[in-house]
C-alpha cells in the first residue's frame, strides 16, 4: 500500500521544528525562552470557562454534538457579525461552526472539483496549512511573491488574466501571519471584484482581526456583498481559546455553506456541546479582546524598543501578537536565529513560512509580561 507522496517526503510541520529546538535546549539545561508558537499564555476570557464548567455540571450523560453547531452558537456568531460589521448573516444558511479554524482551513479545498487542473493561490509567506492542504490533496498551487515593498501582500496587478483563469481558491490572511501586514478595504474590494470577474473563491483567514493597535483591520465582511468569499474566524487568539477548538465559517454563498454541512457530516461531529456553551459567551462579548490588547500593546512596545535599540527593523506591527523583523547587516534568517539562541531565546526564521522569508524572523509576544521583560533584557545582550 503506497502512502500519499507528500507524506513520504517526511517533511515536518515547520513551526514544530523550532518548538522542538527549544525543548532540546531546555533538556540540555539551558534557561530557554520559547517564542515560536502563537499560543496565548494569558487567561482565557473568564465567562468562557464559567459557561463551559456550568454546561458540564448540568449534564450527567453525553450526546453527539450537531456537526454544524448548535442553534444558539450560530445565532451568537450572526449577532457578532451584525454588531461589528453591520451584516445580517442567516445563522441557518450562511454560518457553520468548526473545530477551530485550522482543520476548517485544511479541509476547505475538499469543497471543489479539481479535475480540470485548477490551482490554489497562496502567498509565498503564509500559514503552512494552506500549502500542506493543497499538497496532501494533490492539488496544484501557485506561490504569489511577497515583498516588503508591496507591504507583504500579493500584487494583484501583477497576476495575468491567464493566471486568473486557473485560480479556483485564493488564500488571503489579514492581518497577516507572519508579517503582520494589513490589507486595506480597497485591496479587499479589488480582490472581491477579481473573484467575481474570474470566478474563483476567496478564502479569508481572519484569525487576528481582533488583536490590533490602531484602527480595526478591515474584514472581507466589510466589502460589497458577494458570493465569492468564505470567511474563517477563530476564537483561539481573540478569546485565548486555543485549546477549546471552536471557530466559525461564514459566507453569503448558501450553496457553499450547504456543501460544508454535507461535507462535515461524514467527517465528524461539531465541537463538544460544553465547548460550544463557552464559545457562545465569547462571541457575545466584544470587550474582552480589547482588554487583552491593552496587555499586548505593553509587551509589544517593550520588545520592539529592545529590538530597535540593537539595530533591528520591525515591520508593521499594527495587529496580531507577532513581531516580524530583520537587520541590515544580516541577510540570513538562520544567522539571526543563532544570535538569539546564544541568549537562550528561540524564535522562528522567516523561511519557515515560505521562500520569501529569508532575512526575516518572527517572534511571538503572547507570553507573560514577566517573560517579555526577561526577553528584552536578553535582547540587550545580543552579540551584534
Amino acid at each position: 500500500m503506497k502512502l500519499n507522496p507528500y507524506l513520504t517526503q517526511k517533511r515536518e510541520y515547520p513551526l514544530f521544528i523550532y518548538a522542538r529546538k527549544a525543548e532540546e535546549l531546555k533538556a540540555q539545561g539551558v534557561d530557554v525562552i520559547n517564542l515560536t508558537i502563537g499560543d496565548p499564555l494569558d487567561d482565557t476570557y473568564p465567562a468562557v470557562r464559567e459557561a463551559t464548567i456550568k454546561a458540564l455540571q448540568g449534564k450527567t450523560n453525553s450526546a453527539y454534538p450537531a456537526s454544524k453547531g448548535s442553534k444558539e452558537l450560530l445565532e451568537a456568531v450572526s449577532d457578532w457579525a451584525r454588531r461589528n460589521h453591520d451584516l445580517n448573516l442567516d445563522p441557518t444558511k450562511q454560518i457553520i461552526s468548526c473545530n477551530g479554524s485550522k482543520e476548517a482551513i485544511f479541509h476547505a479545498a475538499m469543497l471543489f472539483d479539481w479535475s480540470d487542473g485548477g490551482e490554489i493561490f497562496i502567498p509565498s509567506l503564509s500559514y503552512p496549512v494552506y500549502e500542506n492542504s493543497a499538497a496532501l490533496h494533490s492539488i496544484k498551487y501557485k506561490y504569489l511573491p511577497l515583498t516588503e515593498e508591496n507591504n507583504f501582500l500579493p500584487d494583484l496587478d501583477a497576476i495575468s488574466d491567464e493566471d486568473w483563469q486557473v485560480c479556483k481558491m485564493f488564500w488571503i490572511n489579514s492581518p497577516h501571519n507572519p508579517t503582520t501586514a494589513i490589507a486595506d478595504l480597497e485591496y479587499l474590494q479589488k480582490l472581491v471584484d477579481l473573484a467575481e470577474k474570474h470566478y474563483f473563491m476567496i478564502c479569508a483567514d481572519e484569525c487576528y482581526n481582533d488583536i490590533h493597535y490602531g484602527p480595526v483591520p478591515p474584514s472581507i465582511l466589510d466589502t460589497k456583498p458577494s458570493k465569492n468569499w468564505i470567511l474563517f474566524r477563530s476564537l483561539s487568539k481573540r478569546s485565548h481559546m486555543t485549546g477549546y477548538r471552536c471557530g466559525a465559517i461564514m459566507s453569503l454563498n448558501e450553496e457553499i455553506i450547504a456543501a460544508l454541512i454535507r461535507m462535515r457530516a461524514p467527517m465528524g461531529q461539531g465541537s463538544p456541546t460544553f465547548i460550544q456553551a463557552g464559545a457562545i459567551q465569547a462571541w457575545k462579548d466584544d470587550q474582552h479582546p480589547k482588554d487583552f490588547t491593552v496587555g499586548y500593546r505593553k509587551k509589544k512596545k517593550m520588545l520592539q524598543n529592545a529590538l530597535e535599540e540593537k539595530g533591528f527593523k520591525v515591520f508593521g506591527g499594527g495587529a496580531s501578537f507577532y513581531l516580524w523583523f530583520s537587520h541590515s547587516e544580516i541577510k540570513e534568517s538562520t544567522k539571526i536565529l543563532d544570535l538569539f539562541i546564544e541568549q537562550g531565546i528561540v524564535i522562528t526564521p522567516g523561511t519557515a513560512f515560505g521562500p520569501d522569508g529569508e532575512g526575516y524572523v518572527r517572534m511571538v509576544f503572547c507570553v507573560t509580561e514577566e517573560v517579555c521583560r526577561k526577553t528584552a533584557e536578553r535582547i540587550g545582550k545580543l552579540n551584534i
